[in-house]
């Protein structure tokens, strides 16, 4: 049966949504996210394909595997996307100096050129925001956000024992089944 209301009330037990630091950095990531994937969208770049780029952007190649991590998805989304990458031009194979089984990509002149555009519409917003946050707060919150990240368990790019602890601690606990003897 459904409650029906006939006058909308807050419970007194609720809270603004945007209390919660989850929440409001999740908004604020969809805000960058909205910003960096218009920007990126007007080359023809997806967000995963940026993302990707970003990474590669620091100048080391990097493995399908390391790409997945570093972008927070599966090893089988990080491999189409930057197969697509590979095919647009934008990325390209690298042969590992020690390891030949171990295949790297690496961005290509056409992709350092593109996200370097894009970098320059997003450093463009970040300054904006900046300025509005004023000099106490806008010139560390690049730092602020990464040492929260840092602190809350998620820093452990690299870090194979702290990322395996991380994934452990998500798993949640098995249900009951409720199963009595019969």
């Amino acid at each position: 049966m459904v409650k029906v209301v006939q006058e909308m009330h807050r419970d007194p037990r609720g809270v603004p949504a945007t209390s919660r630091l989850n929440y409001t950095a999740y908004r604020l990531a969809r805000a960058l996210n909205r910003a960096a994937e218009n920007s990126a969208l007007a080359l023809g770049i997806t967000m995963p394909q940026l993302l990707i780029m970003q990474v590669l952007g620091e100048g080391v190649p990097l493995s399908n595997a390391q790409v997945a991590r570093r972008t927070f998805v599966s090893s089988q989304a990080a491999h189409v996307v930057s197969e697509e990458l590979l095919e647009s031009g934008l990325i390209e194979k690298v042969e590992h100096s020690t390891n030949r089984r171990v295949r790297l990509v690496a961005l290509t002149e056409s992709g350092w050129e593109a996200l370097t555009q894009c970098n320059e519409e997003l450093r463009e917003r970040e300054e904006r925001l900046s300025a509005l946050l004023g000099p106490r707060l806008g010139d560390s919150l690049p730092e602020i956000l990464d040492h929260a990240a840092e602190v809350l368990a998620g820093g452990y790019f690299g870090d194979a024992g702290a990322e395996a602890e991380a994934v452990a601690r998500r798993r949640r606990p098995a249900r009951s089944r409720g199963l009595s003897a019969s």
